[in-house]
């Protein structure tokens, strides 16, 4: 049998900044590397983003709704 791969990864669309100074959350699934990309739907301060945890950091109310979604 073979061994399927799955990966999900979250980041921050950084060269698409609003108005506002938020990035966009984007996300990407890939399964047997066939890669699917979405928007999440949310905005974020780049200041508030961990790239290695692909989530957002500290203990702000905004960083504790976005990692709940």
């Amino acid at each position: 049998m073979a061994r399927s791969t799955f990966k999900v990864l979250f980041y921050l669309k950084k060269n698409s900044l609003k108005p506002d100074g938020k990035a966009p959350i984007m996300g990407r699934i890939t399964v047997n590397g066939s890669i699917s990309q979405f928007s999440c739907k949310l905005n974020i301060k780049p200041t508030l983003w961990d790239t290695g945890s692909n989530r957002a950091a500290g203990k702000s109310l905004e960083a504790q709704k976005i990692n709940q979604k």
